[in-house]
């Protein structure tokens, strides 16, 4: 079974000004974080349909790969740990900052 190499990330970070502030991104090549995230949830879902029908192509004896299903769960199931820290980082940073005095 052959191993697909993992893509490079794309740079999400703005860049910095010579004035020390983050500049924007803006035009064709910038992405923002609600699409950063639009697509890593979408990435989370197709990890979890394809372990979904894996499950029900071998509970259904349509297949004999029982490794494949199995790694395609668990690849499932890191995903959705992963999302689920990143979410609890994310509310923890909240509370933090709406702790602070302004």
């Amino acid at each position: 079974m052959p191993v697909a190499p993992i893509p490079p990330l794309p740079p999400t970070l703005p860049s910095l000004s010579a004035s020390g502030g983050a500049t924007p991104s803006s035009g064709n090549g910038g992405t923002g974080f609600g699409q950063v995230l639009a697509q890593a949830l979408s990435g989370l879902n197709a990890l979890q349909v394809g372990a979904d029908s894996a499950a029900g192509r071998l509970a259904a004896g349509n297949s004999s790969d029982l490794a494949s299903a199995v790694i395609a769960a668990e690849k499932a199931n890191l995903g959705l740990q992963l999302a689920v820290e990143v979410r609890n980082r994310a509310v923890s940073a909240y509370q933090q900052i709406m702790q602070m005095q302004v």
